[in-house]
């Protein structure tokens, strides 16, 4: 109980100072807040222009679109806002020997790095993509419940959850090579694809692989399908399975390059 409530602290903490800090460079905050709903609005405008040929994506309506591109943009909001900037500022520190500093501190290494950078600005980008999961609720005839909205948000922090692991095992691999550049650019055509396509549209190896070895494609179609369709008893087994797996490799992957930084710089 002791360590949550010393974690809650410090999240306060790291939150407290950004949000000075952002307040002082305003013209920083006021573009990066430009630049991501600069980045929604191209987005939608494709997304607009794809249904102005096609009545329907593999089954899926106008509205089950709008609700999936809606879910995107909160997940993506509330994982530039929490853990983005933190994660991938881990490579650098890696290679500098800056984690020293962290691996100093009497609280959690990752956890300290994973939150310290959180980016305020980048919350206000989840305020399109509620309108847009309301709006196609509506349209849809959606039928709102409790188990519903529990459940959603469940999955939410579950595609959360993944998506940090999936992360952090790409940013852990600095402690073995010199260079992951190649991985940051295939990590980012793969949240390009999956963040526009949903998944209901792969199929056979591709889904095999987007679904579980590469599981992008789960993070914003999974919550969609769950809360516009029916989440068979089998995909909750699914992502389950996946989110346990990715998260106890991530650990792995990272508390072996600890031992091999630690023995580095011995």
């Amino acid at each position: 109980m002791k360590t949550i409530t010393r974690h809650l602290r410090l999240i306060k903490m790291f939150f407290s100072f950004r949000m000075s800090n952002q307040m002082i460079y305003r013209a920083s905050f006021w573009t990066a807040f430009f630049v991501d709903v600069s980045l929604f609005l191209i987005h939608l405008a494709v997304f607009q222009t794809l249904f102005f040929n096609v009545d329907s994506i593999n089954g899926w309506s106008k509205y089950q679109m709008v609700f999936f591109v809606g879910t995107f943009t909160l997940i993506d909001g509330l994982e530039m806002w929490l853990y983005f900037f933190g994660v991938t500022s881990i490579p650098m520190k890696i290679r500098e020997g800056k984690l020293d500093i962290y691996l100093t501190k009497p609280v959690n290494t990752l956890f300290w790095l994973t939150f310290e950078n959180m980016d305020i600005g980048s919350a206000f980008i989840c305020i399109p993509g509620i309108i847009m999961i309301v709006t196609a609720s509506i349209n849809l005839g959606i039928r709102i419940t409790l188990w519903k909205i529990l459940g959603y948000i469940l999955l939410l922090m579950l595609m959360l959850v993944l998506l940090y692991s999936l992360m952090l095992i790409i940013r852990s691999l600095s402690f073995f090579f010199i260079k992951t550049g190649a991985l940051d650019e295939l990590e980012g055509e793969l949240i390009s694809i999956s963040f526009r396509v949903p998944g209901v549209v792969f199929r056979g190896i591709t889904k095999l692989i987007l679904y579980v070895l590469l599981p992008y494609a789960l993070i914003a179609t999974i919550p969609t399908q769950f809360f516009t369709d029916v989440l068979s008893g089998d995909m909750w087994l699914l992502v389950l399975g996946v989110v346990t797996a990715f998260v106890l490799l991530s650990r792995w992957i990272w508390r072996m390059g600890l031992k091999r930084y630690g023995s580095a710089s011995s």
